[in-house]
């Protein structure tokens, strides 16, 4: 802990009031010393009092954390010790006066500005009497110098005190001032990051709120109007198995959007811890494979799955189904009917290879050098299904957390082949 500059203290007001006291303690001291060689034992007996006083306002304020108490005490005895000190050494004629502006200037920069007057008042008052009583009642006052040595030294001794007093508060309050505008510009850093997260985190609460509203509206505004015109009963039965038919596909195709914006919402806006598993590749996606072939029997595609190898992996096993599922869904989603999607696990050196292949429309040169970003567009595929646009930036953002990257190779009319690498995990 420092001496004159408490440390970890963020109070202006504790840091002058412990800075004063040791300096006066520390010119006490030199007083005690200069009496004693004077020989002026009741100035001496009267610096030792002083300095045991001093002692106890410091263990109030660094011991017991009692500061006003410590401050109160302090202020309150300091005028009644200087007049006494007046008194005995040598009235208008000593060096006391000097210790009168320090004193109050000390108390002006601890108090609250509503106490100035009394202070103000109370300095005013004690000098007054005292100028008076040394000016008028010379013979209450002993003299106590020999020498003119004696009252220079006591003069610049005192004066010099007090020079130091007044420098040593300001180094206290410039100090101050620099810790708190070092702190000020943290917390203003600290507070434009928060703000730019904000900012972002309620761009994609935005972007997610616009794809929700766009995206999902007319989908289940279709399902609402399709279930009122099979309750109406002015429809066939035959008509009724159509919508039906109509109505699954639909609230099929609206769930799997809905899914992938949670997804995607939860991946932008949370900081999920990983969970990791440990399972073998087929165990893994095979319940996924028999989903996704049925999705692909709507539009009479055949979903193939070749296991090249069947490595056993430890990652984040939520994150490599949600690229399986939406790379396989995106083949299905830009295949004409008849079409093939195939996929292809294999594994070499630790490195799990998922390839997604299909032979439907391709993609367009102008949008494949851009087809990983954020661009957020709703596409349509070959018998009109409506998506968000965003599934494969979501795949993109989920391999590179896991370590892996995914390629794209298309030709417009003849097909796309989508490959994912990522490591295993089992050399961790």
């Amino acid at each position: 802990m420092n001496v004159f500059f408490w440390e970890g203290n963020p109070s202006m007001e504790i840091q002058i009031l412990n800075a004063a006291l040791i300096i006066i303690f520390i010119f006490n001291l030199f007083l005690t010393g200069l009496n004693l060689y004077l020989s002026n034992y009741l100035l001496f007996g009267l610096c030792i009092f002083v300095g045991v006083t001093i002692l106890s306002y410091l263990y109030l304020l660094r011991v017991k954390r009692a500061y006003k108490t410590s401050f109160y005490l302090a202020s309150l005895t300091t005028y009644p010790i200087l007049a006494i000190n007046f008194i005995n050494n040598d009235g208008i004629n000593g060096p006391t006066f000097y210790v009168f502006l320090l004193v109050h200037l000390l108390i002006l920069c601890i108090v609250e500005s509503r106490h100035y007057l009394f202070w103000s008042g109370l300095n005013v008052v004690f000098f007054i009497g005292l100028y008076y009583i040394g000016l008028y009642q010379e013979d209450w006052i002993p003299l106590n110098y020999s020498t003119k040595n004696e009252i220079f030294i006591d003069h610049t001794l005192t004066y010099l005190a007090c020079i130091i007093g007044v420098s040593i508060l300001v180094v206290s309050l410039k100090r101050f001032y620099g810790i708190q505008k070092g702190r000020v510009k943290q917390k203003t850093m600290e507070l434009i990051e928060l703000n730019k997260s904000l900012k972002q985190t309620s761009d994609k609460k935005d972007k997610i709120i616009t794809i929700i509203s766009h995206d999902l509206k007319n989908p289940l505004q279709s399902i609402i109007q399709t279930l009122e015109l099979i309750n109406s009963g002015d429809l066939s039965e035959e008509d009724i198995k159509y919508l039906r038919k109509e109505l699954l596909k639909t609230t099929r195709s609206t769930y799997q959007m809905m899914e992938n914006i949670l997804e995607w919402s939860s991946f932008e806006l949370k900081n999920e811890s990983v969970r990791e598993k440990k399972i073998l590749v087929k165990d893994l996606i095979q319940d996924t494979v028999e989903i996704l072939k049925v999705i692909g029997k709507q539009k009479d595609i055949t979903v193939q799955i070749n296991y090249h190898k069947n490595p056993m992996i430890n990652i984040e096993t939520d994150r490599l189904l949600l690229i399986f599922r939406n790379l396989v869904q995106n083949a299905i989603k830009f295949t004409p009917i008849g079409g093939l999607v195939t996929i292809d696990i294999n594994c070499k050196e630790e490195l799990l290879t998922l390839s997604i292949t299909d032979n439907g429309i391709g993609i367009p040169p102008d949008r494949l050098k851009n087809i990983f970003s954020q661009d957020i567009k709703s596409t349509y595929g070959t018998e009109q299904e409506k998506g968000t646009g965003m599934g494969l930036h979501l795949c993109f953002q989920s391999a590179q957390k896991l370590s892996g990257h995914l390629n794209v190779r298309s030709t417009e009319g003849v097909g796309s082949s989508f490959k994912l690498i990522i490591p295993t995990g089992m050399n961790d």
